[in-house]
């Protein structure tokens, strides 16, 4: 128990700036732990801590003779990469928010720990318009169910003017095969097959989910009661593409398109479509790519976005859906 204790002391109590003593740590072993140790215990656990490296604790250094830590599992930047990642996820309440960043850090010193504190803004952030409680309950019986192979049911609702829930098919429970969650668009989303075809639910959306499982029969295994469907489906899906050439989780399938872009807009193509797409010269001043894209009001708002940067050149019938948005827009602003 010595070990344990010694080990979270070092790694709270000290850093790459901060040393503790041998008198801070008997003092601090004696104080909080409520344990009695000799100079030369602590000695054999320091030595064990670096021939085991289970810790990376420097030999004693400075006129204090003091211990630290010198190396971490993570370091103090890839700390607040994550904490920066928590705070933008629309999905977090703030409750959970600040629950999930006082865990991060406990992978730190407590110096470092007041200095990741300072960074943390969360006031008039949004965020997610279910509980994160219930949020994250649905993941957890939809990886259940996903690693048993069983099917899943739930109520889907959206809302009304009065900021109510209003829940689709009158409240009916939709039953579908769960195969992957994704997320983008700051929202965790559901693939399932349901009635012969691959869809998306919002998981925040999703309410009282169950999984088609049966706990503990007499031979003390679960039992599943209804298995998922549309494998072979699933397996034909590249899913490391899926979501690259997806603007929204509600498009028609991926369509082969071609862009003509202003050569500086190289790197925004990379950033959408990943560093592996094919770039052709067009003249000049432009180059020309084909990718296969999920056509949704999303991709046309991207494109427009973009502006005289760049066209679709093809095909045909998603340039007439473009100058049909356009001019949607465009009706929309007419006296």
């Amino acid at each position: 128990m010595r070990l344990f204790a010694l080990k979270e002391l070092l790694e709270r109590e000290t850093d790459d700036k901060h040393s503790i003593t041998m008198d801070r740590i008997l003092q601090l072993l004696q104080t909080k732990y409520d344990m009695k140790a000799e100079r030369k215990s602590i000695y054999d656990d320091m030595r064990a801590f670096r021939e085991s490296e289970i810790l990376d604790v420097t030999p004693p250094q400075g006129r204090e003779r003091g211990y630290s830590v010198a190396e971490r599992l993570f370091h103090i930047s890839e700390l607040k990469m994550m904490i920066d990642a928590i705070q933008s996820s629309k999905f977090l309440s703030e409750a959970k928010t600040r629950e999930l960043i006082k865990k991060i850090e406990t992978l730190c010193s407590k110096y470092e720990a007041q200095n990741l504190q300072r960074d943390v803004v969360l006031s008039n952030r949004v965020k997610s318009i279910n509980s994160s409680s219930v949020l994250f309950r649905n993941i957890e019986v939809i990886h259940r169910a996903i690693s048993m192979n069983a099917q899943i049911s739930f109520q889907y609702f959206t809302f009304d003017l009065k900021k109510q829930k209003k829940y689709m098919r009158k409240g009916e429970r939709y039953t579908v095969s769960p195969w992957s969650m994704i997320y983008t668009d700051d929202n965790y989303y559901l693939l399932a097959y349901i009635d012969g075809d691959f869809k998306h639910f919002r998981v925040d959306k999703m309410d009282n989910v169950e999984a088609f499982i049966l706990e503990g029969n007499e031979f003390g295994t679960d039992i599943v009661t209804l298995e998922r469907e549309g494998k072979e489906a699933f397996e034909k899906k590249d899913m490391s593409a899926y979501t690259k050439y997806t603007f929204s989780m509600y498009s028609d399938d991926p369509t082969p398109m071609t862009m003509v872009f202003q050569n500086r807009m190289v790197g925004v193509v990379m950033d959408r479509f990943g560093r592996d797409v094919l770039i052709m010269k067009e003249d000049d001043r432009h180059f020309r790519i084909t990718v296969p894209v999920a056509v949704s009001d999303q991709f046309f708002g991207w494109v427009f976005g973009l502006g005289k940067t760049v066209r679709i050149v093809g095909p045909e019938d998603v340039k007439e859906k473009m100058k049909k948005a356009l001019a949607d827009i465009s009706a929309r602003y007419e006296d």
